[in-house]
């Protein structure tokens, strides 16, 4: 983000404070107290253990919390400067090229002060402003003030100027911000448990969107922007098996090494699938000693009911991993009071993300601080680029059945809507059916919703009913498949939204919030540019036949990973979500509902949720994620909007 104009740096100030606890960047343009820095900064502090720093000349803050990954010395505080006082910038990420862009930078005659990729980036904005982004291959959100996105970062606008930061909380203190609720974020939050694109619960608040960037300047003008291609724009490559399995494993194997940077101890997430055990493959490769890459799990015999959920149990797979590598694995404990504390969970996310795996990131992440690893890499992003998901295979198994008039389509979604939803597979057929008679983009699309709008409805009040039928969540979907260009295939479409939204929007933000809180940084390997640009270049056919789905990652993987893991099905960090539904969320659900405080948010039915709880104990619905979805609402209401 660039601030075009010419500043006085009047003041820089840095310094410890022991309470703070991540990288985090918050700030402003316009008339506001220079006192508001330090609040917007303790707010965020948990995101930075490492140091804090402040700076202003009048008309522009930045302040910034320090996690130390690289360049631990005084030379990597910030807000830092470039080598000429030009540019003064604060920095939250990592930047795994800076490398190869310092040696550019020194050979026009940079002189660098220390050894930070944060230096780097400073020279760089001060010599190509923007024209630099597209060079920068890491996770990061910045603020600049000039002379002339893994990582969140919110902004608002009110009377006095304009504010930004790395957590929405940080906001609670700024006067003139609007906080009342977005009914499009809030309906998203319901059916896809989360807000897409630039939506938050608050009207007055926006995020930027990944490789997006918003340029403002002190007398109010405002430049937007994308400093990366669009999705898919590149033409498939007619790969033999064998081609694109050498491909896949250079591009892996190149974006963990990049990705091992670090001047602190860092390790991995392990869960014994595919993706996780690549990254700890080649990580262990590179760094040449298994024991400098600790891995991290859940341990299995801490909870009840994960069968009953539909889930895999992974920790023999990670422990099968561990041993075939020689690496340290250590199992993270979630604690039962944890599951229970929803408005701890909401408070940390800054969003009401309905998600209990939000629980097992900040259990591995908090595992691994208290080892004192502050870098983990996560195999997030391998399923959203390779085809991991159900909805992977089910897209691809409707030529069987989309061949049909639409009257035999909307029989055979008739003929599922029975089905008890108290079984995985009868949630799963009746997801897969559920839109079957709707147009091909609006039921592709309506694969990420988690309840029909005419179920949900009847939980809410009339008012959030009435702007469900104007703006409905499956619109900001579509919304989004309008960007790609033109004869991308549907799959191709499928995972376009999976990175754009569920990934970046879901996955990644309750990621970075949760370890964040921890003061862990996650790094993504998969996400690599050279890598997404790779999976762009495959055909379908590479990805998924059949029910046979990541086919060219595992291609790639064979004689690396164990058979047992290559082969095993997808699973994911789970959580006995209905057996806390209808134990202590739904004791929760009733309380909120007979105290009328359900009604009290203006967002909710209070007899109508309790009947939709009703019935999903029943079997007769699968609304558990989205009853979940009520309880985060309320409880971001009352802590964020004051209701």
């Amino acid at each position: 983000m660039g601030f075009p104009r010419e500043t006085s740096h009047r003041e820089i100030r840095g310094g410890q404070e022991d309470r703070l606890t991540m990288c985090g960047i918050a700030g402003y343009v316009g008339c506001f107290e220079p006192s508001l820095l330090g609040q917007m900064n303790r707010a965020q502090g948990h995101r930075g253990p490492d140091g804090s720093g402040e700076w202003h000349d009048g008309e522009a803050g930045l302040a910034h919390v320090r996690l130390a990954i690289l360049d631990l010395s005084p030379a990597g505080a910030q807000p830092m400067t470039d080598a000429t006082g030009r540019v003064v910038l604060s920095f939250n990420g990592e930047i795994y090229n800076y490398l190869e862009l310092r040696a550019d930078l020194e050979r026009q005659g940079v002189v660098f002060r220390g050894g930070s990729d944060t230096e780097v980036l400073a020279n760089l904005l001060a010599r190509e402003g923007r024209a630099c982004l597209p060079k920068l291959n890491g996770i990061f959100a910045f603020a600049a003030w000039f002379p002339a996105g893994v990582k969140p970062l919110y902004w608002a606008s009110t009377a006095q100027g304009r504010v930004f930061a790395s957590e929405l909380k940080s906001f609670r203190d700024v006067k003139g911000i609007d906080w009342s609720l977005d009914h499009a974020a809030v309906t998203a939050y319901l059916t896809l448990l989360y807000a897409p694109g630039e939506l938050t619960p608050a009207k007055g608040v926006r995020k930027l969107t990944p490789g997006s960037y918003l340029e403002w300047t002190a007398e109010g003008g405002t430049q937007a922007g994308a400093f990366v291609p669009p999705h898919y724009s590149e033409e498939v490559q007619p790969f033999t098996d064998r081609q694109a399995a050498e491909a896949c494993r250079h591009y892996l194997g190149q974006a963990v090494k990049r990705q091992l940077v670090s001047d602190v101890p860092l390790g991995g997430f392990l869960s014994g699938g595919v993706d996780s055990s690549a990254i700890a493959h080649f990580a262990c490769a590179e760094l040449g000693d298994a024991s400098r890459y600790p891995c991290f799990t859940v341990g299995s015999a801490d909870l009840d009911g994960l069968s009953s959920e539909g889930f895999a149990e992974d920790h023999p797979y990670a422990v099968l991993m561990a041993r075939r590598l020689g690496t340290p694995l250590h199992d993270a404990v979630l604690r039962e009071a944890a599951l229970t504390d929803l408005d701890a969970m909401v408070w940390t996310l800054d969003e009401p993300t309905a998600d209990v795996a939000a629980f097992t990131a900040h259990a591995v992440c908090r595992e691994a601080r208290e080892r004192g690893v502050k870098v983990l890499l996560s195999g997030s992003g391998g399923d959203d680029l390779f085809t991991g998901y159900r909805r992977h295979v089910a897209l691809r198994h409707e030529r069987y059945w989309d061949w049909a008039p639409r009257p035999l389509r909307a029989m055979l979604r008739r003929s599922v809507s029975g089905l008890k939803a108290s079984s995985p597979a009868g949630r799963r057929l009746g997801k897969l059916f559920r839109y079957a008679d709707a147009e091909p983009a609006e039921r592709l699309s309506a694969y990420f919703l988690w309840i029909s709008q005419d179920t949900l409805a009847p939980a809410l009040s009339p008012e959030l009913r009435e702007s469900l039928g104007v703006d409905r969540p499956v619109d900001q979907l579509l919304r989004s498949l309008d960007s790609l260009p033109a004869g991308v295939s549907r799959l191709n479409q499928m995972l376009h939204l999976d990175r754009a939204h569920f990934l970046a929007d879901h996955n990644l933000n309750y990621t970075d919030k949760m370890a964040m809180a921890c003061g862990v940084e996650v790094r993504l390997p998969f996400l690599d540019p050279d890598l997404v640009a790779f999976s762009e270049r495959l055909a379908d056919g590479r990805k998924i036949r059949g029910t046979d789905s990541k086919r060219v990652l595992r291609q790639s993987l064979q004689g690396i990973l164990p058979e047992e893991i290559l082969t095993r099905s997808k699973a994911g960090f789970g959580l006995p979500l209905r057996q806390l539904l209808h134990g202590a969320y739904g004791t929760r659900l009733r309380e909120l509902a007979r105290s009328g405080r359900l009604d009290a948010t203006g967002l909710f039915s209070g007899p109508g949720v309790i009947a939709l709880l009703d019935a999903d104990a029943r079997g007769e619905i699968d609304a558990a994620y989205p009853l979940l979805a009520v309880l985060c609402l309320e409880s971001w209401v009352r802590q964020f909007a004051g209701r």
